[in-house]
């Protein structure tokens, strides 16, 4: 006897999925967790853990270093992979994110504030906590 609902495609995301992700759309956000994500997805110096609150990352002082810094290591073509992977993660902010300058000498707190301000003004981020 086959399982219930097996023969559903494993990759469609169902109803309940659809609800979910549309929730987590609503949560404001302040944009840091975001930030780090994109970070930790272009360079492998850095990891973050969400499972934390707050989350972590390591290194755990991410925020007061630059791109370019060697805990970091993220170079001028690998910080336009890091605003298009930010993009992805805040998609309504896209348009500020595609102004962050592409130099990696940028303070990465600087970058997080601006993110923060980004959603603040679009309606969609939270104050700091």
């Amino acid at each position: 006897m086959a399982k219930r609902g097996s023969s559903r495609k494993r990759n469609v995301p169902s109803v309940l999925d659809r609800l979910m992700v549309s929730k987590v759309a609503q949560i404001p956000t302040d944009g840091r967790l975001e930030v780090a994500l994109a970070i930790a997805s272009v360079t492998s110096l850095v990891t973050v853990d969400a499972s934390t609150h707050p989350f972590t990352t390591s290194p755990d002082d991410l925020f007061d270093l630059t791109f370019d810094d060697s805990k970091v290591a993220i170079d001028e073509d690998q910080m336009r992979i890091f605003k298009t992977a930010l993009a992805r993660l805040l998609p309504t902010i896209a348009a500020d994110i595609d102004q962050i300058p592409e130099n990696p000498a940028e303070s990465i707190e600087k970058v997080a504030e601006f993110v923060r301000l980004s959603l603040l003004s679009a309606g969609t981020g939270s104050a700091p906590s």
